[in-house]
């Protein structure tokens, strides 16, 4: 070999500059030597755990402040229509029964028409009112979790003519779960019954109920024409916003997919650790 050729090597030790933010404490206890390479990875693993569950609590927390909010836009909602719409539909249908008694007899036969045709939409306001005051009100579930959500299914099928199957297991959790939990199931069985109601065109849906070790899981599932992927993905379509919020506020998921042969399947699962009292608290 020619010696002009050869190259030296510097076989001294290399000298590393300390990285900044390591912990050494914690590198030891990784196994990693300190001032080794894996040590900045490993620092920036433990920060980056740290601000995600920061990160997690916040969107809890914020998810929880909207599920109160509108769950105090509804009753305040609910008690306008009663107080004010109520009363103005109450005067209305009077001066219109005081018409029909003071109309001569000898009146065209097509006024006393046109008042009973007036008298009977009415009525059918009143009614539309009532029944959306009673879906605003937040339900107290004093008879059991179960018989709540059984009854407004009734009202809901009776209303739209779509054949409702409840299925829920007599489990005495159900009745021991908090009132947040409760009310958020029921308003999730609420919009996504709507939605198969006024964007499914189904005739049939299946709303249950199951436990197990971790949680509670509302499914429901309707033979309609089904949600594409692009309309899931939006924001505020269907309210799907407002139901994931509901979720995320107990630290649950929502899962809307096809379902099988067609329609669409809403899930909604709730841990057991939801059970936290006041979450969506009316107060002022």
């Amino acid at each position: 070999m020619n010696s002009s050729a050869t190259i030296t090597l510097d076989e001294s030790p290399i000298r590393r500059a300390p990285l900044r933010g390591v912990s050494a404490p914690a590198l030891e206890c990784a196994g990693a030597p300190f001032g080794s390479p894996y040590s900045a990875l490993i620092d920036a693993k433990l920060r980056g755990d740290r601000q995600i569950q920061r990160l997690t609590a916040r969107v809890q927390e914020l998810a929880a402040l909207l599920a109160a909010t509108e769950e105090r836009a509804r009753q305040a909602l609910a008690q306008d229509l009663h107080d004010e719409t109520g009363a103005a539909l109450t005067v209305a249908n009077l001066a219109l029964a005081r018409a029909g008694h003071w109309l001569p007899a000898d009146a065209p036969a097509t006024l006393g028409d046109a008042l009973h045709q007036a008298r009977a939409a009415l009525a059918e306001v009143c009614e539309t009112s009532h029944r959306i005051v009673e879906g605003l009100q937040t339900p107290k579930f004093d008879a059991n979790f179960a018989a709540t959500l059984s009854g407004w299914i009734a009202s809901f099928g009776a209303r739209t003519a779509i054949d409702v199957d409840f299925c829920c297991p007599g489990d005495a959790r159900l009745d021991r779960m908090s009132h947040d939990m409760s009310l958020a199931f029921f308003r999730l069985m609420q919009e996504a019954l709507g939605n198969v109601a006024r964007h499914a065109h189904a005739t049939r849906a299946r709303v249950t109920i199951a436990l197990d070790a971790h949680g509670v899981v509302l499914s429901i599932v309707d033979d309609g024409v089904g949600i594409s992927a692009a309309a899931r993905r939006k924001s505020g379509r269907f309210g799907l916003s407002g139901m994931r919020a509901r979720c995320e506020a107990l630290g649950g998921s929502l899962r809307v997919a096809a379902a099988k042969p067609a329609g669409t399947c809403v899930r909604a699962r709730l841990p057991w650790t939801a059970a936290r009292p006041g979450l969506f608290a009316l107060s002022a």
